[in-house]
């Protein structure tokens, strides 16, 4: 197999605590072609020392003051050179493997423009609290409900080029109206594996916004894409979303069918999955 190039941007404001592990998830995926851009937004709790550690291995990075998260991103996916785009929030990380699975998935399907998987939810801690166990892609369902896992989700260039980049006028749902101008403009996959840990913590932007600025900015976006939602449809979404918590549930308690990539129960230390390398510094591999 030819590995493509995959970009992956990272932006990060004042989020020293989990920015090291973030970056670490990606530094040591052992996948050979990866190009890693970290956009700061001029922090001042330490994050800049940590990117200036692993400067050496990343394309691009910067710390200085900017336009905002949709800004960040925006700015660092423009960057990118990458055949194959995604990008990660400095509380959250990737799973062991995630990029060789996105990479050998689209080898193997090149009508496919954009994939994602099923997510871990972690606390603060580093340990398990969840996961998001979803079915099959449907446009209609991710159009009209904002749930494909951010963090899993990896695209073509060919889509990026055709539909655009992040709308730097977002604030909290900019994943949501990206994916919505992909699925009009292409094909979606979920792979059924996990490839992502969402991070909820008291200083996470879905724990502090969702219920003000974050379903404003859902509701907007709907009305933007013209995706009217009737009571009938809302009825359907809470069924859905019904759906996911029950497989999700039964998954945690042992009781669903085990996929690749993630822990099989809730308490167990995600850096287990790694072998303990995001934990402490490992200087043999250069990432800190």
């Amino acid at each position: 197999m030819t590995y493509p190039l995959i970009s992956i941007v990272t932006p990060s404001f004042n989020q020293a605590p989990f920015l090291g592990k973030a970056m670490k998830s990606v530094l040591t995926q052992r996948y050979p072609h990866v190009e890693y851009i970290v956009m700061d937004g001029g922090s001042t709790d330490g994050s800049r020392e940590i990117i200036e550690r692993n400067a050496h291995r990343l394309a691009y990075w910067r710390s200085e003051k900017d336009g905002g998260h949709a800004a960040a991103v925006a700015d660092g996916l423009g960057r990118a050179t990458g055949e194959i785009l995604g990008f990660l929030n400095s509380d959250d990380m990737l799973l062991p493997g995630a990029l060789e699975a996105a990479a050998t998935f689209f080898a193997k399907h090149p009508d496919i423009d954009a994939v994602y998987g099923h997510r871990v939810v972690i606390d603060a801690d580093d340990v398990v609290t969840g996961v998001w166990v979803l079915p099959p892609h449907s446009d209609y369902l991710m159009m009209r409900w904002d749930l494909i896992p951010q963090e899993t989700c990896f695209w073509r260039r060919r889509i990026f080029e055709k539909a655009g980049n992040i709308d730097a006028r977002r604030r909290f749902a900019l994943d949501y109206d990206l994916f919505i101008r992909y699925m009009r403009a292409g094909r979606f996959v979920r792979l059924n594996r996990f490839l992502g840990a969402f991070r909820v913590h008291e200083g996470s932007k879905t724990t502090v916004d969702h219920a003000t600025i974050g379903k404003a900015e859902i509701a907007e976006i709907r009305s933007d894409f013209g995706l009217k939602v009737s009571a009938r449809q809302e009825t359907i979404g809470s069924m859905f979303s019904a759906y996911v918590q029950l497989r999700s549930r039964l998954y945690v308690e042992g009781r669903g069918r085990r996929r690749p990539g993630a822990p099989t129960r809730a308490g167990y230390p995600i850096g287990e999955l790694w072998g303990h390398l995001l934990d402490e510094e490992t200087p043999s591999s250069g990432v800190c």
